[in-house]
């Protein structure tokens, strides 16, 4: 460092002293997001609605076919909702239910446009219910169903299913045809 100049010096300090700082930043911003991680799987293992009793509640308040649910928990204001989503005659109807009282919170609709209609369609050509695939997924994994949708995934019809187990999520892919567990591992997103 004796040949470098007074300015590249400084310039050097400066760029290390501002990566240490981000570096200090981020750490908590991790821990925060695992933290959150664990609080959501927590939260959806201690309330009193299931997913499975969320969606009787949902079908009653509105009829059609269901095509996801999840629970969602909000750490700011400590709401713990399961969104249930339903599809009636080209219109989703999203019914948002608290996980503590089983009471419908808010109920919304739109029409569905054209690549809703395709995945829809696909979904009810599908062999096996998305209500036989969260059993499946809650088996494989002995644990608690926070989310379920539908999707195609490069041409295959599959069910995505969240499930929580301790303070553990895993995601858990199901053959939406066959019923066939394609995966399940540890959720490493969150």
């Amino acid at each position: 460092m004796q040949n470098l100049s007074t300015l590249t010096k400084s310039a050097i300090i400066t760029l290390t002293v501002v990566g240490v700082s981000a570096a200090a930043i981020a750490a908590p911003v991790l821990s925060t997001k695992a933290t959150t991680s664990s609080s959501e799987a927590v939260s959806a293992i201690q309330s009193k609605i299931s997913l499975a009793q969320a969606i009787a509640i949902a079908k009653q308040n509105t009829k059609g076919d269901l095509i996801s649910a999840e629970f969602d928990y909000d750490d700011d204001d400590a709401t713990n909702e399961y969104e249930v989503k339903l599809i009636a005659n080209g219109t989703s109807y999203e019914v948002k239910i608290d996980a503590d009282t089983g009471k419908v919170v808010k109920s919304e609709k739109e029409g569905l446009d054209k690549e809703d209609m395709a995945e829809y369609s696909a979904m009810k050509q599908a062999k096996v219910s998305l209500n036989s695939a969260i059993q499946r997924a809650a088996q494989s994994v002995n644990g608690k169903v926070i989310a379920a949708t539908f999707d195609l995934e490069r041409g295959q019809s599959i069910y995505d299913i969240e499930v929580v187990k301790g303070n553990q999520k895993y995601d858990v892919s199901v053959d939406a045809n066959t019923g066939k567990i394609l995966s399940s591992q540890i959720d490493k997103d969150d």
